[in-house]
């Protein structure tokens, strides 16, 4: 193992919860009666198969820490169970293991089922990336990209409406949800009781032999049933009838094994029966538990954060500029027709700009007003609102099928984010001496914006999701999308000096956090989901969360940040995903760790933030020093770079090119772990390159052993004394490295950062192989040693 990662083990080590080998408890654990409690069993099963419909199942009698025995027409079957309890974790170990001792079995495989009855559906059932409060909303039959355009369907009181994406059934009649575990962010079953207040957590691996592990949840509790019944199911191989597809099902294409003598498999789970008395002591537990099973994940060096944004910046020079005769700007692919191309807010311009900004040469400043002038000049309705697309002066908007017919409809959530990532921009623009480039109509159109926002709060009480910028009526209502108002409108209010935007941020953040998050549910933060849970709403939170604590620096938004970002973890993988042999990511050593599944309903993996650095989560570890989020900050921030295109990248050697999809599932078809070579998104370009530029390479403390490296080199303290310390940092990559350090003593973490504070973090440059000495006084300042 390398340094870098030893060092930060060695030092977290003590912080985060649950990734510590236990100490094996040589006491049989009582497996049998802590299912007893909540009204549980489990059974080991031999399934046979026709094709992929179970044909029969058959239950093994074992009793608990034993071995039972079965014969099934020609086969012996031996199931071995072993039980214990961890002494320093409250979890129980259970290992099945199946073997076939005499004959042979066409088509069959095991399965471990964990049955509950006196089952209620008002029982919150979690599958990370998957099922969320067992995704018990309505469901509209509508096709990819989904819009709801008849009226009738979109009531202003509308509920969480989604398309068909896994789900049980709001009444608990019988359903199944058919899964494997290239499907979710962690393999784990889950649910929360809250009448008895108490959770459980099944945590299982990825694969056996066989491949992905099948999980299910197959729930039997309608009205009319007397018996409800809930079981959460592991199998191996995992063969299911139908695999989810975009919006539909399909068939799965799994197989069954052909079993002869000695063929055997073991599957191990986790199994955690907790008290919880709310939802969110229910998330805590789901976040410091998702890798105990799995255990530590891996890190690669293959490309610095200064390379790989220069060949983001150089590609986005060469390709992603629009140059027009009515109006100039930065955008996915200039010339187009296809109006995606031409998206404002969201995922491009202004945030589009911040790259270039803090990389500034005179060019790219000039393109940058141009494209200012482009969004806040040239795209902004009647309400103050901005519109969705800007193809060269004529406008679309959002209805998907729709967008040159009600081109005024466009999500609220842009003019959050336009609002917002422009505040950043210009407040890059002053630090870097260029203040006099920001023009009073900029300005005057910020606050249009802003007060336009205010209108549609005290007009409706919430954001909603779609609304029309030009007479401000809601066109969709609900989803979580609103709550990136909290950022947007607190940098607003210290901006512009206006202390009733803050107020509204503070209003609408608590409103979101109480109506949705507390209640298990946040989604519809993408254009095209409908409303469907997602990984878009819990980051957005917790960015709103640490900039409200930023301007005001009241605790409660850290306690929220939390929650949310507790939420957040259950779409970041947790774990080294096993690729399919042979697969592009397998050949290039690919880390998925830290890849964050896109919705319930788009169920693959990617890159990251969808499209922010992830820099909230330094703010929020500096906040509370839980080195659980530095190591999810750095899961992320570091394995990002991984899928940026590079001269000696293994993945892909396209300069500057960043693939959208990190595919564990068979969502799309057999190509888990593949890479479309031909294909990148300026939005997943521009999210890396703000990693690569908005974290710091290094962060440390200079009096205590914090040390976090994100950046892909190796750093270790070598020496440490009453002056301060010196470190060693190794750059093991083929690229010459420029790497950021930000230093400062332990009681300075408790103060927020500043807006951009990344501007002033000082650089070392460390050559392709290299290794330079590094001395860090206690004020954080540096000096070269070598």
């Amino acid at each position: 193992m390398k340094k870098t990662i030893y060092l930060l083990l060695i030092l977290f080590l003590a912080g985060i919860s649950g990734t510590a080998q236990p100490k094996i408890n040589e006491a049989q654990a009582d497996l049998k009666n802590l299912l007893r409690e909540i009204d549980g069993t489990v059974s080991f099963q031999i399934w046979q198969y026709e094709g992929t419909s179970i044909k029969e199942k058959h239950s093994v009698p074992v009793l608990p820490g034993r071995s039972g025995n079965i014969q099934i027409a020609k086969s012996d079957w031996k199931c071995e169970i072993s039980e214990t309890k961890a002494g320093n974790d409250d979890a129980i170990d259970l290992t099945a293991t199946f073997r076939l001792q005499k004959g042979s079995l066409p088509s069959a495989g095991t399965a471990v089922e964990f049955k509950f009855s006196n089952w209620s559906v008002d029982n919150y059932v979690l599958v990370p990336a998957v099922l969320y409060g067992g995704n018990r909303f309505r469901i509209l039959p509508l096709g990819y990209p989904p819009y709801i355009h008849e009226e009738k369907d979109r009531p202003i009181d509308m509920p969480v409406t989604v398309t068909n994406i896994p789900h049980l059934n709001p009444d608990g009649s019988y359903a199944k949800v058919e899964m494997n575990s290239g499907n979710m962010a962690t393999p784990m079953l889950s649910f929360f009781n809250q009448k008895k207040g108490y959770g459980f957590i099944v945590l299982t691996d990825q694969c056996s032999r066989f491949g992905n592990n099948g999980l299910f949840v197959e729930e039997d509790a309608g009205p009319d049933k007397n018996n409800k019944q809930m079981s959460f199911i592991v199998t191996a191989p995992g063969v299911r009838r139908e695999r989810y597809v975009m919006c539909g099902r399909d068939k799965s294409g799994d197989q069954a094994a052909d079993w002869e003598k000695d063929d055997n498999v073991s599957l191990r789970f986790k199994i955690y029966r907790f008290s919880a008395v709310d939802i969110t002591a229910f998330y805590a537990k789901v976040f410091s538990v998702r890798k105990v099973l799995s255990g530590k994940n891996t890190y690669s060096c293959v490309t610095p954060y200064s390379a790989a944004a220069n060949v983001i910046l150089e590609h986005h020079n060469a390709h992603k500029w629009f140059e027009g005769t009515k109006m100039s700007y930065y955008c996915n692919r200039p010339g187009d027709k296809n109006p995606y191309s031409h998206q404002i807010g969201w995922s491009a311009v202004p945030l589009s700009l911040i790259p270039p900004n803090i990389a500034e040469t005179p060019e790219r400043l000039r393109r940058i007003s141009l494209s200012l002038d482009y969004v806040l000049v040239n795209s902004q309705g009647k309400t103050g609102l901005y519109y969705c697309a800007n193809r060269d002066g004529e406008i679309f908007g959002d209805p998907h099928g729709k967008m040159d017919i009600r081109r005024s409809i466009s999500m609220t959530r842009r003019s959050m984010d336009i609002l917002y990532f422009s505040l950043q921009t210009f407040d890059l623009l002053k630090k870097g001496g260029h203040e006099n480039m920001i023009k009073p109509e900029w300005e005057k159109s910020l606050r249009t914006c802003a007060d336009g926002l205010l209108k549609v709060w005290h007009d409706y009480g919430q954001f909603g999701q779609f609304i029309d910028a030009d007479n401000g009526k809601m066109d969709i209502n609900g989803s979580t999308a609103g709550c990136a108002a909290g950022s947007a409108l607190a940098l607003a209010s210290v901006y512009f000096n206006k202390p009733e935007y803050l107020e509204v941020a503070e209003a609408s953040a608590k409103m979101y956090f109480k109506c949705d998050f507390l209640k298990g549910y946040a989604g519809g933060g993408a254009s095209e989901i409908l409303q469907s849970p997602d990984s878009e709403a819990p980051w957005d939170m917790v960015e709103s969360c640490m900039i409200l604590y930023q301007v005001t620096g009241k605790q409660e938004w850290i306690d929220r940040a939390k929650f949310a970002t507790h939420m957040l973890s259950t779409w970041m993988v947790s774990y080294d995903y096993k690729f399919p042999s042979g697969s592009a990511m397998d050949k290039a050593g690919t880390h998925a760790a830290g890849s964050i599944f896109a919705s319930s309903q788009n169920n693959h993996s990617a890159p990251g933030y969808y499209i922010l650095s992830g820099d909230m989560l330094l703010k929020l570890f500096r906040a509370t020093g839980d080195a659980r989020y530095a190591e999810m900050y750095k899961d992320q921030s570091h394995n990002v770079v991984q899928y940026v295109g590079a001269p000696y990248n293994p993945l892909r050697k396209e300069s500057g090119f960043v693939t959208e999809r990190v595919q564990l599932s068979d969502w799309e078809g057999r190509n888990m772990g593949s890479v479309a070579y031909e294909d990148s998104n300026m939005s997943w370009e521009v999210l890396a390159a703000l990693t690569c530029l908005e974290n710091p390479g290094i962060y440390l403390h200079t009096d205590d052993s914090t040390l976090l490296v994100m950046d892909h080199v190796e750093a270790e303290v070598i020496t440490r004394d009453n002056a301060g310390l010196t470190v060693r940092i190794t750059n093991p990559t083929p690229y010459d490295a420029r790497v950021s350090v930000f230093a400062e003593k332990s009681a300075q973490s408790k103060t927020p950062l500043p807006l951009n504070a990344f501007m002033g973090w000082p650089k070392v440059d460390v050559g392709a192989g290299k290794t330079v000495r590094v001395q860090i006084n206690l004020a954080g300042q540096l000096k070269i040693l070598n």
